[in-house]
């Protein structure tokens, strides 16, 4: 047995069968014979002629002279139009020129076999290394590999039927062209134009005749399989890099990160029929807040210190479902209304911290504020002057209100809790007030702050704190250090809230 394999690499076959035009639309399917014959005289003549002399060529063309059976891949009609070039017929023609193709997948090759055929001697390096040099097969845009092959995909599904041999239930005929018998090896070579100076038919050159082929009636019928929903392994991040004439400052990163909520949300419901994702909106059926912080964060930041946002992390550490991802590889624009500019979000990818250099999900020991941590009770002076004088001290501080929020969601005590009076942004010094803290139309007065947290040991990132964590505020980044950006998380290193955190 000898069976060539050839894959289509860009997932198309473009060649119209002798005696149609090519305007008919009608593709050619399978490939004739005499034209795998003909590309493999081209290969070799184009780049071995000197390597393999012509006479082992001829012995090994005349085994593949016999009309071949195929194993055809699925596959479906497709086609684009285009206009002539000016110098054919000038400016002015508006002739649509069809370009019909045989669509398939790529991954899955077209196999000749010739089943009583059998190379001797060194017939099988010969016609490999010829098969090696063969780029396309029909235009020069059927870009295609082509190899020997020992195993099939499947049964042979396209076979001759010139000798007397009936249609089987769901098989229909279609008239290919062959090699003559025995080979004319000479007629391989002829040219076109050669043929139409000497008044030869070139809609069957000389050589050759017609076959009459079986293939399944449904051979270029399209198959649909039914939509399924892959099994995806678990997802916590997806990362988007903005894009846009004008680029948001980092002191709107709360808004970014709510518009980047609803954009989500909006294109969740349009995807399933208005429902809604508790993981992306964090409410539950009932509209209620769901509680734990493991639902998304919407957290753009700066990370080239421009003072520009540039990046957008999704981070949910309770887990993307196959919907939510399906929702986020949608959002594609973020509109904030008026007559700013709309921001681009173009997806870096999904998957899990690990798999991404981002900044935010270092290890560190050290990190500062990168936009404000925003109260989410007054601070109160209270004290009991009962039996005593007693100063009065604060309580909800700030500093306390951040320990409380490391312990609520997991994080060791740090050993130091340093205020930080302003931020450094596009080598400025701006006070925490200059960056919006509230999410809507509505505003909130919340103070705001900075600081510097000193653990005893690194953390995993992100730290996210205090009011609007989920959208931007209260985020932190490692502090240039030891562990600076921070050595990549490791696979099941996480700093998910535990369970039973305060």
């Amino acid at each position: 047995m000898i069976a060539i394999a050839l894959r289509f690499l860009a997932g198309r076959y473009h060649a119209t069968p002798w005696g149609r035009h090519v305007n008919e639309g009608v593709p050619e399917w399978p490939p004739s014979p005499w034209r795998i014959l003909r590309a493999l005289v081209a290969a070799w003549k184009r780049t071995l002629a000197d390597e393999i002399p012509e006479v082992r060529v001829h012995s090994i063309l005349k085994k593949l002279a016999s009309p071949p059976n195929f194993v055809l891949p699925p596959a479906a009609v497709g086609h684009t139009r285009h206009f002539m070039p000016w110098e054919k017929k000038g400016p002015r023609d508006r002739t649509l020129v069809f370009d019909t193709f045989v669509a398939v997948d790529r991954r899955q090759p077209l196999v000749a076999v010739w089943p009583a055929g059998e190379l001797a001697g060194d017939e099988s390096q010969d016609l490999s290394r010829i098969l090696e040099a063969l780029s396309y097969l029909g235009r020069s845009e059927s870009w295609c590999a082509a190899e020997l092959t020992t195993t099939l995909p499947g049964e042979a599904n396209c076979r001759p039927v010139d000798g007397g041999l009936e249609l089987r239930d769901g098989e229909e005929s279609v008239r290919v062209l062959a090699a003559s018998e025995p080979l004319d090896f000479g007629a391989l070579f002829a040219e076109t134009a050669s043929l139409r100076e000497e008044r030869r038919d070139i809609m069957r050159p000389p050589g050759t005749r017609w076959v009459v082929y079986a293939r399944p009636r449904d051979a270029l019928t399209p198959r649909l399989a039914p939509r399924r929903r892959p099994e995806t392994p678990e997802v916590t991040v997806a990362r988007y890099v903005l894009d846009g004439p004008v680029l948001p400052l980092l002191t709107s990163a709360v808004e970014i990160g709510d518009l980047a909520r609803r954009a989500s949300m909006a294109q969740y419901g349009r995807i399933h029929g208005g429902r809604s994702s508790r993981m992306l909106s964090g409410k539950d059926e009932a509209g209620r807040a769901l509680q734990g912080h493991l639902h998304a964060s919407y957290l753009p930041t700066d990370e080239d210190g421009d003072g520009w946002i540039d990046h957008l992390t999704v981070w949910a550490c309770g887990g993307l479902d196959a919907e939510d991802q399906e929702a986020l590889a949608r959002v594609r624009v973020l509109h904030a209304g008026g007559r700013r500019p709309p921001v681009n979000l173009v997806l870096q990818g999904m998957g899990n911290p690990e798999d991404f250099d981002a900044p935010i999900f270092s290890l560190a020991a050290t990190w500062q504020s990168a936009t404000p941590f925003v109260l989410v009770r007054h601070p109160k002076l209270r004290g009991n002057t009962r039996g005593g004088q007693r100063p009065k001290e604060w309580v909800d501080a700030p500093a306390d209100q951040v320990r409380l929020e490391l312990r609520r969601r997991g994080f060791p005590e740090p050993e130091e809790v340093t205020p930080v009076g302003r931020a450094q942004l596009r080598g400025r010094s701006l006070p925490w007030l200059a960056f919006r803290r509230w999410r809507g139309k509505g505003a909130f007065a919340g103070q705001a702050h900075g600081f510097v947290l000193r653990f005893a040991q690194p953390v995993r990132g992100p730290i996210a704190l205090g009011y609007g964590a989920h959208f931007g505020l209260g985020l932190f980044i490692p502090q240039e250090g030891p562990y600076g950006r921070g050595e990549k998380r490791g696979r099941g290193d996480t700093n998910c809230p535990r369970p039973d955190a305060e």
